[in-house]
Parts: structure tokens; sequence; C-alpha cells
């Protein structure tokens, strides 16, 4: 059975809502609805229904040329194949809803992104929304208050490949990382092929996720690449140059840097124990790598190629972790996963083979290749080495 639309944005006619251009990736665009607080106060039943709908929520549309799925078809295959790999993705997954459009409303998208034309990636610019049927509303991800702290991270391959060879000493995400390292490497001299490949900074291992739950050793350096690739809280108003639930707000630094607010130290360092705790407790990432196994063997021998093409989209989403104060002023810890939709297996298949046979026969999974490049996956480390 299809998806049923929640609410039709012809609704909105008569309001004086505007919206707001968030980001965008290859296949869509997000927007933020925004009503003006007298608006909020005064409508009438018809129009605070469609408030109550969207308060909450990103809208998420379709780009105009693209061979993304349609939106009921993105919803169906996340209601049948995505939700039912968690006991309660209510509170695993970011939450997504069908929305009607409306041909008016995707005029005024399309003069919005007109306007901010300039601003936009250089691939992404002059595109525009698609006139489609549906759309999507998207659980926003965003701060709830300034004084949130937003993660993001891939969480990637959180076990071994199994299509690997029993000799290997890395994972599948830091051979792909060697093997990237030392494709870009070629072009240069044999003296600086070496330099280079032992002086670089080692890629993290995802393996490192989970082993955090029991090793302090992996624990601080789960921290570690968190405080490298996290951005201090930002004023900055520009879109986001890819689509996802917290448009433009980076995750913020956990590492004590001072923003200029009072008292920051001290703040930081509840966040960080926050943190630290869920990384050390938490079952989502447990739950994704079990999802990931259950949907193996190895992608040379299955037989099921869509079972393969939903191992790979869990293995490509992202998670987002909002730490925020609760009315008793205490931090309460939300991480959800996003990203998720129907990728389009038949296109991407021949890659995806294509590369796990590059990496077995390169030597990067046993970390042969030469000149070697440095890694430092858990496979090879283990859980006693310190950052």
């Amino acid at each position: 059975m299809s998806p049923k639309p929640v609410a039709d944005l012809a609704s909105l006619k008569g309001t004086n809502c505007q919206f707001k251009f968030i980001g965008e990736g290859a296949a869509n665009i997000v927007f933020e609805v925004v009503f003006p607080e007298e608006d909020i106060t005064t409508q009438d039943d018809g129009h605070s229904q469609i408030l109550d709908i969207l308060q909450g929520k990103l809208l998420r549309v379709p780009k105009a040329n693209t061979k993304a799925f349609p939106h009921p078809e993105i919803l169906q295959y996340w209601e049948s194949s995505i939700s039912p790999l968690f006991d309660n993705p209510q509170e695993d997954l970011v939450q997504q809803y069908l929305i009607r459009l409306d041909n008016s409303v995707v005029s005024q998208l399309n003069a919005i992104l007109e306007n901010e034309d300039a601003q936009r990636r250089a691939d992404f610019q002059g595109t525009k929304v698609a006139e489609a049927e549906y759309g999507m509303l998207v659980e926003d991800m965003r701060k709830k208050s300034p004084l949130d702290f937003l993660l993001e991270f891939k969480p990637k391959w959180l076990t071994p490949s199994p299509s690997a060879p029993s000799t290997a000493t890395r994972c599948r995400n830091c051979a792909r990382e060697a093997y990237r390292l030392h494709k870009s490497l070629r072009s240069a001299s044999s003296d600086q092929n070496s330099s280079c490949a032992l002086s670089h900074e080692p890629p993290f291992c995802p393996l490192e996720y989970l082993a955090a739950q029991s090793s302090p050793c992996s624990l601080a350096r789960v921290i570690a690449s968190m405080n490298l690739s996290a951005t201090s809280a930002s004023l900055d108003t520009k879109p986001a140059m890819r689509e996802n639930p917290v448009g433009v707000q980076p995750a913020v630094s956990l590492d004590g840097e001072d923003d200029g607010r009072p008292g920051m130290d001290q703040v930081d360092e509840r966040y960080r124990v926050a943190l630290v705790h869920w990384l050390q407790s938490n079952s989502l990432l447990p739950k994704l790598r079990d999802a990931q196994e259950s949907l193996d063997p190895a992608p040379e021998g299955t037989s099921d190629q869509e079972k393969l093409a939903l191992a790979m989209t869990l293995r490509d989403c992202t998670c987002f972790v909002r730490i925020s104060e609760d009315s008793k002023g205490g931090l309460k810890v939300e991480a959800k996963l996003a990203d998720l939709d129907k990728k389009n297996w038949e296109a991407k298949l021949e890659y995806w083979k294509g590369m796990d046979e590059v990496l077995k026969e390169g030597g990067y999974y046993e970390g042969v290749e030469v000149p070697r490049i440095r890694t430092r996956c858990f496979m090879e480390v283990g859980a006693g080495e310190a950052p």
C-alpha cells in the first residue's frame, strides 16, 4: 500500500508563511517553512492543523531532471525495508512523511532558489524544484536552543568486510581510504610517494565506534576524531552545500574552545560527559551493526541484489546526535540515523563490486600495497594503543 500524504501544501494559501532555503543535495532541496508569530496565534482551525503538522519538520522537495525515485516510492521503501530493521524506529530514525505539493508553492520555491543562486554550490546553480506531486516532511534535527550541541558523522562499515581475504588487517573503510591515498600519490615522484605515505594523518577507523563501548583507547580515538572534524558554533546563515536534516548548523566542538560565551568551559565539560556516556552505552550503533550484518553474505556471493543494495544503504547513512538541556536542567541525548533513501542499486552494483575487487587485488585489505599507506585500523592496532 502506498503511503498517504499527511497534508497538502495548498492549505498554506491565505497564510503569511515564507520559505527559507536550508540546503541541497544532488536529488533534493530542503526548505524551512517559517510562519510569523502573529499567524501562529491567530490561525483558524484549517490553517492551525497544517501549522501543527509542519512543526518541527523541514520540507524536502525533489530536484528537476534527476533519476531519483519519486518520494512516495522512497517513503514506501523506508517504511517497508528500513524501519523494520530497528525495534524503535521512532527513536532511532529521522522521521519523514509524505506531503502533497502545490504548483504555486513550487513556483515560490524556485523563485527563492533563483535569488540564492550565487550562494549555491557551483554544480547546483541553476537547478530547480521539480513540478512533482509529492515532497517530504523530514524531522528537523537542528538546534532547538542556542545552547544545544550537534554532532554529525557517518558510521560506515561497523564490521570487517565479509568479502575481505581471511588475512585482512584492514576493514573496508580503512582499505578504501588507503586506496584513495595511494591513488592520489601515484602522480608524484617515488621519493615524494614514500614520504607522503609515511607522513599523512591516518584515516579514522569506524570499527572504533563500537569498540569505544569497552575500550578507553578506542573511546579516546573516537573523541579525537570528532574534535578534528567538528566546528565551533557559528552565526553563518549561508545555505548548506548538501542536503541533511540539520541544514547549515555545524557540529559543535567539544574540545573546550572558547566561543565568547561566559562559562563555556563548564558547559563543554557537561556536554563532553554526556557524549562520552552515549558513546559507551548507546544501543543505536549496535542495532545498525546488526542490521548491516543481517544483510550479508559477501557482495559477490549474494543472489539477492536488492538485499545488497539495502546493506550498502545502511553503510552510507548519517548519524545525528543532539545534546540539549531537559526541563529539569539535565542533559538529554537524541541520536538518529538519516540518509536512508532507496538507492538505484542497478547503477551502483558494478561500482560496489569493482571497488571490492580493486581492494583485494591491490593488497589494500592486507596492507601490502607499495608504498604502504599508513593506516590505524582497529584490526591492526586493537584496543590497546593510545591515540
